[in-house]
């Protein structure tokens, strides 16, 4: 009988494509659209290593940067992914426990393909990452979520965490730097989540998206402490910037990788090896870490106006400076109560895009989410002036 998947309608369309979608047409119309809702830098690749990929394009006429590759990745890739991680985080990651996959969404698809079985219970914090939700209750899986303050700076409390942890728990899903937060999870909150997952036996899913993108503080690569119950989602989306070329890569124990490669290349048969070698050469180039500090102090001097900005024409939001990520996420309480309705008028009538809280949280409602990577500071604080008049505007209505 003709029908279709009941598992299909968990599946949504993401919130940032459909606004984007909304963003091209209105660009279309010939409107000035400040775009403070993307998740992809503002900032491409450096030119020396696009500079090589091109010369090798044109010059080998080889199948090389054409065919198939291993659905595992290129050895060439997954060794210099292994010596950057222990360059960068002091960790050791075996090369053949590096899958390369097809971008982070890939990534957490082959995760939870691997993990979870129906009524399996899965950790979400609130606020965090819209894409985790669908993609678990695709799989049958069951949500609970430990809701973080931010008067506190969105810190995990361990004690409220070990309250909702019940012999069905699966995984706990972190995302340090978080998406829409910033927060970055400290050494102490790590070891102690790590040292849980070994005592009660479940998986954490570190999604590492951010991982290079910090402007106070570090990442704590929290695989050092629970190797064999960490599986880490990374992606080449942020850092180099290449969110087109659809490429990530995902480390864990060496139980889970064959699972893990078996499921993407399920998907994708392997990932795209242009992108492949691109990031190779990248990873290796005498450029990275000075590409890497350029970014990292352009993004901060835009979080920094942000942040002034925010405070000159919305001094009764509230927010935590983000210390790492993308994004500040702001609570608009005090002007207005629902985030996605005041989100869709700004950018039909006032030609902002911002992404609601609602997508994020269950708690922070009239919450927004501002990216400070796309556009340039003068924009930037042009964006949030706009806000300020549409929340003037529209008061009492939203």
């Amino acid at each position: 009988m003709r029908g279709f998947s009941q598992s299909i309608a968990f599946l949504r369309e993401s919130p940032t494509r459909r606004i984007d979608a909304i963003r091209e047409r209105l660009k279309r119309e010939k409107r000035d659209i400040i775009n403070l809702s993307a998740g992809q830098p503002g900032i491409p690749p450096p030119i020396e290593v696009r500079s090589l990929l091109a010369k090798q394009l044109v010059e080998d006429n080889s199948m090389e940067l054409y065919g198939y590759t291993p659905s595992q990745g290129i050895i060439e890739l997954r060794e210099a992914v292994s010596e950057d991680l222990k360059r960068l985080g002091g960790i050791d990651v075996n090369p053949d426990n590096i899958v390369i996959i097809t971008g982070g969404q890939e990534g957490m698809f082959a995760t939870f393909m691997t993990i979870l079985n129906p009524g399996d219970e899965v950790i979400l914090l609130d606020p965090t990452y819209f894409g985790y939700k669908p993609i678990i209750e695709y799989f049958g899986g069951k949500i609970k979520r430990l809701g973080l303050s931010m008067e506190n700076g969105f810190k995990i409390d361990i004690e409220k965490l070990k309250e909702l942890i019940t012999d069905k728990t699966k995984a706990l899903v972190l995302v340090s730097p978080d998406n829409p937060t910033g927060n970055i999870i400290d050494r102490d909150t790590a070891k102690a989540i790590a040292d849980l997952a070994v005592d009660k036996d479940f998986w954490i899913v570190s999604d590492e998206a951010y991982r290079t993108l910090i402007y106070e503080g570090e990442h704590t690569y929290i695989y050092r402490y629970a190797p064999d119950h960490v599986i880490s989602i990374n992606t080449f989306s942020k850092d180099p910037g290449i969110p087109g070329w659809r490429l990530g890569f995902i480390y864990g124990p060496s139980d889970a990788i064959p699972k893990l490669k078996l499921a993407a290349e399920e998907m994708t048969y392997c990932p795209p090896v242009i992108a492949q070698k691109f990031v190779a050469a990248y990873l290796r180039s005498e450029v990275r870490l000075k590409h890497l500090k350029y970014i990292i102090e352009e993004y901060r001097s835009r979080r920094d106006a942000a942040v002034k900005a925010l405070r000159e024409y919305l001094p009764e939001s509230r927010f935590v400076v983000p210390r790492g990520s993308m994004f500040i996420f702001v609570d608009l309480s005090h002007y207005i109560r629902d985030s996605e309705r005041f989100a869709e008028a700004l950018l039909e009538r006032y030609g902002v895009t911002v992404i609601p809280g609602t997508y994020f949280s269950d708690i922070y409602r009239s919450a927004i989410r501002i990216s400070f990577v796309v556009e340039s500071i003068e924009r930037i604080r042009m964006g949030i002036e706009r806000i300020s008049n549409a929340i003037n505007d529209l008061r009492g209505s939203l």
